[in-house]
């Protein structure tokens, strides 16, 4: 995610540096021929071709919403995450101090299931990250569950739902055991659900492309509206023909940085600099989750790389 106000020129130029040569090539091409040929027929009315612009810029506005739609959703569902997991474990440590102080568990059994608890729901949402954005870092995912777990975490189809799945079995066993109320689920199966519909809403994301139509007939567009608007441009400066290619530059080139910009937020897990912060998200809740059962030395908070967060 760029967090810095200023972008970086190096940047700007990776990602508009095919489409603007297509641009420059035309800009340049046009006047060319109508010098070599003076053959009126190359000069049109410049209306259409703004009747044209008019057209893509309504295209390109519907693609650029659609694609940040994508991105803040995808933010969002892991906001949802973050939330879903200070909820769980705040009721998780309510309950588990009851049951402690009660007598009904030894406190070093109701604090040993608590953290577990943080420590798992820290692993469930660096395997989700990793799912979405690979890879899996399975090295510090060890860090956090035992080794039986990560076998079973490693092995499974979709690790994020085992670790959803392993959790709600360890609250039937906390109940049974006695760190955990009768009634204790009805607080905490929300959490898990919540925590689930947010991991489909991040796989429906990452698995499910805007449909390939809207991009496809957008940038066929543009690609003719960069043909044709040299041309149109000739019938503006009909007495100085080279003005031709710094105005269509800059016409065209509008719409490329703003088609650019909706195909970069597009697809928000794709290791770009305009990708939904995963790393940092996932560090922040880990600090959260460890923090809340006592622990001091917690990881530290992710800094700004150049002026993005990753």
């Amino acid at each position: 995610m760029i967090v810095k106000r200023n972008l970086s020129p190096r940047r700007v130029v990776e990602y508009t540096a095919r489409p603007m040569a297509w641009v420059l090539a035309w800009g340049v091409a046009a006047p060319l021929l109508y010098e070599l040929t003076d053959d009126e027929r190359l000069v049109l009315p410049f209306a259409p071709v703004g009747a044209l612009a008019a057209a893509l810029a309504i295209l390109i506005a519907f693609r650029n919403n659609t694609a940040f739609s994508r991105w803040n959703e995808a933010r969002s569902a892991w906001q949802s995450i973050v939330v879903a997991c200070r909820a769980l474990m705040r009721q998780i440590g309510a309950a588990t101090e009851n049951a402690a102080t009660s007598g009904a568990v030894e406190r070093e059994a109701a604090d040993g299931f608590m953290r577990e608890s943080a420590l798992r729901l820290a692993a469930f949402a660096h395997v989700l990250s990793g799912s979405v954005r690979p890879p899996v870092d399975w090295g510090h995912v060890a860090s956090l569950v035992e080794s039986q777990e990560l076998e079973r975490l490693r092995s499974a189809a979709n690790p994020a739902t085992a670790c959803l799945a392993r959790q709600s079995v360890r609250i039937k066993d906390a109940i049974r055991e006695g760190a955990l109320g009768q009634f204790d689920p009805i607080s905490l199966e929300p959490q898990l659900v919540a925590l689930g519909s947010a991991q489909g809403v991040v796989e429906r994301i990452k698995h499910t492309p805007t449909p390939r139509q809207y991009d496809y007939f957008t940038r066929r567009i543009l690609e003719v509206f960069a043909v044709l608007a040299p041309f149109g441009i000739l019938s503006l400066v009909p007495e100085a023909i080279w003005w031709t290619v710094p105005l269509a530059v800059v016409l065209s080139g509008v719409f490329v940085v703003l088609a650019v910009t909706g195909a970069a937020n597009d697809d928000p897990f794709e290791n770009r600099v305009t990708d939904v912060p995963l790393a940092t998200i996932c560090a922040e809740l880990e600090r959260d989750l460890r923090a809340l059962v006592g622990e001091r030395d917690l990881p530290p908070v992710p800094q700004p790389v150049d002026g993005y967060l990753w």
